[in-house]
């Protein structure tokens, strides 16, 4: 009995704050729609422009092989006018291990931004098209395991999943003019679709993903000389089960993500530091009508960044990151296997190039080693990333 009523309130509580998010909303749009008018020129000034690149990305994992991503991601920013900007992103991708190729463009994204009169508040929102590969077979399946793990951040994570959509809106509130407090809320809708294509199988797996109900709330802090800077964000969100076959069958624990960031800046160095850390409730399998709990991944990721301008033109940057990650628990074949477990470290370097007020270059390489465990099995990884990007404004 205890832990029914445990499980009902925990599903529960979202729901209130996704309540007082939307009361807060339509309150602050009624009496933004109503403040003075700014200089909406200047809103979305310098985010007209294309941005296309790319990136060889390739993680050793010892016993098993080299997988090789070559990725080239598009992204499109037109303002349709000074309070709305469109951006459309795709990137096409090849993944290989071996002889194996999984190869297309990934789903393409179409996402918008309306900055409300009065410049405090802000709705988002963007549909994902199913334009990238679905129904895999099983040993490309098993290559997109690997490339889905969080710790080696492919830039092509997952090929196609579907149609997914998403709304939200996020609020700013100037506590004093060096102190300002955000407020915001979302919800990500997530189609149906066939992941993979089992050999034998009278059906196809139609995988439905559950839907995302997301809070947050966070503020920014800058010293009075503006060269210090604090920020920190709490992100709460709440995922709806998943289905196979219109069969619930499994359920991600409640996720609660914060975000911290510390920068300091002289003269023509800075200094950035990040912790993100990513902690969930335990997760449900649901299996002839009852639910099992089983342990969930909670991740802490570390970043520091130093950056040196060196006159109007030119920059270089030195990113070094730490990853530390506990694993997802998963019952297979009468047993519990641990995937996702990692302790990861990287160092790069990057270098951006001005050519003109309209036309920039970025550069990047980095290079990581650690351990991966990956369906119970530890590897010892290695890895590197060259890529590179141009921007063109018009």
């Amino acid at each position: 009995m205890n832990t029914f009523v445990y499980k009902k309130h925990r599903c529960i509580q979202p729901y209130f704050g996704l309540i007082a998010a939307i009361l807060l909303f339509a309150y602050e749009t009624r009496a933004q729609l109503t403040a003075p008018r700014y200089d909406e020129r200047l809103l979305f000034r310098g985010m007209t422009g294309i941005t296309f690149g790319g990136a060889q990305q390739e993680w050793n994992l010892s016993g098993f092989g080299n997988v090789l991503q070559q990725s080239g991601p598009v992204r499109l920013a037109v303002p349709l006018s000074n309070r709305i900007l469109i951006t459309v992103e795709n990137s096409p991708a090849m993944t290989k291990l071996g002889t194996l190729t999984v190869q297309g463009i990934a789903d393409t994204r179409a996402s918008f931004s309306y900055v409300v009169p009065g410049d405090k508040l802000w709705i988002n929102g963007g549909v994902s098209m199913p334009t990238g590969i679905t129904e895999l077979t099983h040993s490309q399946y098993e290559i997109a395991t690997i490339v889905a793990q969080p710790a080696f951040n492919y830039y092509v994570p997952v090929f196609g999943q579907g149609l997914n959509g998403n709304v939200g809106f996020a609020y700013a509130y100037s506590y004093t003019r060096r102190f300002i407090i955000g407020l915001g809320a979302s919800y990500l809708y997530k189609g149906e679709y066939v992941p993979v294509v089992i050999e034998g199988a009278t059906e196809k797996l139609n995988y439905d993903p559950g839907d995302e109900i997301s809070a947050n709330a966070g503020f920014d802090y800058s010293t009075f000389s503006r060269n210090q800077r604090f920020s920190a964000d709490m992100t709460v969100t709440n995922y709806l089960p998943d289905k196979v076959n219109n069969v619930k069958s499994f359920q991600s624990g409640m996720r609660y993500m914060l975000f911290l960031v510390y920068s300091i800046k002289d003269g023509a160095t800075s200094h950035m530091f990040q912790l993100r850390s990513r902690i969930h409730s335990r997760n449900q399998i649901f299996s002839n009508g009852a639910s099992t709990t089983f342990k969930s991944s909670q991740q802490v990721e570390a970043t520091y960044r130093f950056s040196w301008l060196l006159g109007n033109w030119f920059s270089v940057g030195i990113p070094l990151e730490w990853k530390q990650y506990t694993g997802d628990q998963i019952p297979l074949g009468g047993s519990i296997i641990e995937t996702g477990t990692a302790g990861v470290g990287s160092a790069g370097v990057d270098a951006g190039i001005l050519f003109s007020q309209s036309a920039s270059l970025s550069l990047t390489a980095k290079y990581g080693e650690g351990s991966v465990t990956i369906n119970s099995t530890r590897y010892t990884v290695k890895g590197t990333e060259i890529g590179g990007g141009v921007r063109i404004q018009f």
